[in-house]
């Protein structure tokens, strides 16, 4: 499978996100060396979206996605089979949306692992981004 790049779109729902790798002031996180670490920290209950762009890395050129299919999960921590929340995924041509609703996450609180795959149509899989997700209890209720 090629290693594209990887543009990581910061959420505009959630501000206290976090990412290993810089972050521009467009809230934009481009990355090339896959899987890349993003770290997350989000709010218990809170609703939560972000964008995975994916473009050949020599070109820039967008990388079809036709006929793939995006998986995320987190979990107490990597191996683990418990499955904490799963990410909804849409795909639309090079760009995965991952969601997670507040529901989800109504009572987590504490340090997790998460990660996103992708499987291409013939079957592939890659890992795009992986890393830590914290969550902050929520103070309104």
């Amino acid at each position: 499978m090629m290693r594209p790049s990887l543009v990581v779109v910061q959420p505009r729902v959630s501000p206290v996100q976090t990412s290993s790798v810089p972050v521009s002031s467009s809230g934009v996180v481009t990355v090339t060396q896959l899987p890349s670490t993003v770290n997350l920290s989000l709010y218990e209950g809170d609703d939560f979206s972000m964008t995975l762009t994916l473009t050949d890395p020599v070109s820039g050129a967008p990388i079809s996605l036709v006929g793939a299919t995006a998986k995320a999960q987190i979990r107490p921590a990597p191996g683990d089979p418990t499955i904490t929340a799963s990410f909804t995924s849409q795909i639309s041509s090079n760009v995965i949306t991952l969601s997670l609703l507040g529901s989800a996450t109504q009572n987590l609180s504490g340090q997790y692992a998460w990660d996103c795959q992708i499987t291409n149509a013939s079957g592939a899989v890659q890992t795009l981004v992986a890393g830590s997700v914290s969550f902050t209890v929520d103070v309104t209720r």
